[in-house]
């Protein structure tokens, strides 16, 4: 009997630590608190300046650009509050919760991914799948006094943006375009606003039959270690088996934080121009973009 209950108790001890595992990535997040003392509100994303060029939109509202927010609350490395909102939730932007009279750290990741974010601390951040997609985030002391408050805050833009543009059309057997890099991160690290491992990410763009026959357009997002840096980006064209039919690669792409790094060229004539021609254009709702030909 006591060997019986032993391997039940280690039994119990196993599926606990897999669901520790499994609820930190899916566990339900705390609902907002109607009446609660801080309210935090979103008002702007902040998008960073390119130069003295002057920019047409500096800042855009939060439900045009994405469609899920988390705001975190750490006291030091523990948890106090962590709320999530997705696109079509009442008051989407502004959360009202409780918190004790004290100094916090607050952090706000705003993205549009498949599912919501996981902030493990305020320098551990993934997303689902590893996929990152257009992102923002707010990072800061929190002083939560006696009485009710309001935060607005600002969110500034943390990726940058690979952009391939195909001169020439799709042929109608490609069903998939697969981009492989690496360079960049899928982690994000709130506290110094840059990614924060060494990532090998990989992202599929489906091709639809309204895509074929014409030039396509295709965008994927990493974070930069720093403010600049540069990405090794293989591009495939993949049939419905996932066989590749044609395949590029560009090495030492330049990306830099808030900026659009756009290649274009014709990627599905063999007898492409490999040689590459570098300008910089500004661009009206990032903060700039670097035009390379291929």
């Amino acid at each position: 009997m006591k060997a019986k209950m032993l391997i039940l108790f280690l039994g119990c001890l196993l599926f606990a630590a897999c669901e520790k595992g499994y609820m930190e990535e899916d566990a339900p997040t705390q609902t907002p608190e109607p009446r609660g003392n801080v309210t935090l509100r979103v008002t702007t994303l902040d998008i960073l300046p390119f130069g003295n060029v002057p920019l047409t939109k500096a800042s855009q509202d939060i439900g045009y650009l994405c469609s899920r927010l988390s705001f975190v609350v750490f006291s030091g490395d523990e948890k106090v509050k962590s709320i999530n909102q997705k696109e079509g939730d009442e008051g989407f932007g502004t959360v009202s919760m409780n918190i004790a009279e004290g100094n916090y750290t607050l952090v706000v990741i705003a993205h549009s991914c498949s599912g919501n974010a996981t902030v493990s601390s305020p320098s551990k951040i993934t997303f689902p799948n590893n996929v990152v997609s257009d992102t923002f985030y707010y990072c800061g002391e929190l002083a939560v006094s006696n009485g009710s408050q309001t935060n607005d805050l600002a969110l500034t833009r943390a990726v940058a943006m690979f952009r391939l543009k195909t001169n020439d059309a799709i042929p109608s057997n490609i069903d998939n375009m697969k981009f492989y890099y690496t360079g960049g991160s899928s982690t994000f690290d709130a506290t110094t606003g840059y990614g924060c491992v060494n990532s090998r990410q990989t992202v599929n763009i489906a091709v639809t039959d309204g895509m074929r026959g014409q030039p396509g357009t295709f965008e994927v997002y990493t974070f930069p270690h720093e403010e600049t840096g540069t990405l090794k980006m293989t591009v495939t064209a993949e049939d419905a088996q996932k066989n590749s039919i044609q395949e590029r690669e560009f090495t030492n792409v330049p990306i830099q934080r808030n900026y659009i790094t756009q290649m274009s060229g014709d990627f599905f004539n063999n007898s492409a121009n490999n040689g590459q021609a570098f300008a910089l254009t500004a661009d009206g709702d990032w903060g700039g973009e670097n035009n390379l030909s291929y």
